[in-house]
């Protein structure tokens, strides 16, 4: 049994109360949590997949997540869905998303002896916008994790008849991504007297979404196991992943009133790669000579080289040497030389590059000028 699927205190309303609740809770979602990935996501995804387990073994995290969680009235579940949220977030850059997160629905006393598979799926909408603290954003989490429970009994399938979001033979509706927690099973034991269960392992893993997490309590640890498109993400980008949930929830055991984008989730050797090793972007150049000397030098080397690329927009070297020119031409002949300041107000662009390049040609120096300065100041300068 999932932790999520415990009751909720509220009564459980109707089949048609509970499709209007997840309509307004859905209205405006993104269709997708769009994730980096190491290859093109395919036309039609094929399913297949593979499987990376992980072992959270910090025991002292562990206990002041717990903390956490008794502190601001939350179950464990809801405080590693927020950590998760914050992951995914971190990762697409995205402030609002959905992923789905199973539910026993056996919350009714009628299915509690029965055997059979009543799990539901709930669709878990996240709102991280405005970077809040991890505490306050837990408190969020709690709140829409309470009202999806309160809202269970209408089956997912139902619902996505009800929204008939847009269909895709690339993606899933609704979410792409999916989040459990449940207590750990050794796979076998006693259900009743003279029954017994065991686990049957498969053979094949098919994902059924981009990502799927799923954690279980064992001794004072965490055990996990993210399936995941083969289609989509290599190996080692899963395990860097795993990593960095890891290093998250360490991040918030420490310090949950942090911000949220200001957790830590990187280890220190790949820090140094990414803030040193692949920062170091320092190159030597001839200091006796100007800048747009050097980009004449360049131009002349590789005049269909691509020099600038803004939106849709790019232009070669050899035309933005000619185009640079000619404006250079029309400041001369304004007057514009040596010791000679010309503001520039424009947005960044193209054309931004060609008239400092100009600037520069015509022997004068650029002002640069926001344009979204108040017109009192822009008139100062």
């Amino acid at each position: 049994m999932t932790d999520s699927a415990r009751p909720s205190p509220e009564p459980i309303a109707g089949l048609d109360q509970q499709e209007a609740y997840w309509k307004k809770k859905l209205d405006g979602a993104p269709a997708a949590l769009e994730l980096p990935t190491d290859r093109p996501r395919p036309a039609v995804m094929s399913h297949r997949g593979a499987v990376h387990p992980f072992t959270i073994e910090n025991a002292g995290a562990l206990n002041a997540l717990n903390g956490l969680s008794q502190t601001e009235g939350a179950t464990l579940y809801m405080t590693l869905l927020a950590a998760f949220d914050v992951l995914l977030a971190r990762y697409s850059g995205q402030d609002d998303f959905v992923i789905g997160s199973p539910i026993a629905n056996r919350q009714h006393q009628a299915t509690e002896p029965l055997i059979g598979f009543f799990v539901n799926t709930l669709c878990m909408r996240a709102d991280s916008s405005g970077n809040p603290s991890f505490r306050a954003f837990l408190r969020k989490v709690k709140e829409t994790a309470l009202e999806a429970y309160a809202h269970q009994d209408l089956p997912f399938e139902k619902l996505v008849e009800a929204l008939n979001p847009e269909r895709s033979a690339a993606r899933s509706p609704l979410y792409q991504v999916m989040f459990a927690l449940q207590k750990a099973s050794d796979g076998g034991g006693t259900f009743a007297p003279g029954l017994t269960f065991e686990g049957l392992g498969g053979q094949t893993v098919q994902a059924k979404l981009d990502l799927t997490v799923a954690l279980s309590e064992n001794e004072g640890r965490l055990e996990g196991v993210i399936e995941y498109a083969t289609d989509l993400f290599d190996r080692e980008t899963i395990a860097r992943m795993a990593g960095h949930f890891q290093k998250l929830l360490d991040a918030i055991a420490k310090n949950p009133d942090e911000k949220i984008g200001a957790l830590e989730m990187l280890g220190e050797a790949e820090r140094q790669k990414l803030l040193v090793e692949w920062n170091a972007t320092k190159r030597d150049y001839p200091r006796d000579q100007s800048i747009h000397a050097l980009f004449l030098a360049q131009a002349k080397k590789t005049p269909d080289a691509v020099a600038v690329v803004f939106e849709d927009q790019t232009l070669r070297y050899r035309a933005l040497d000619e185009r640079s020119n000619q404006l250079a031409r029309y400041l001369q002949k304004r007057g514009v030389g040596p010791e000679t300041l010309v503001a520039i107000c424009v947005e960044r662009s193209a054309e931004m590059v060609v008239s400092l390049l100009a600037i520069l040609k015509a022997g004068g120096a650029y002002v640069p000028v926001d344009p979204k300065y108040p017109q009192a100041r822009i008139a100062h300068i």
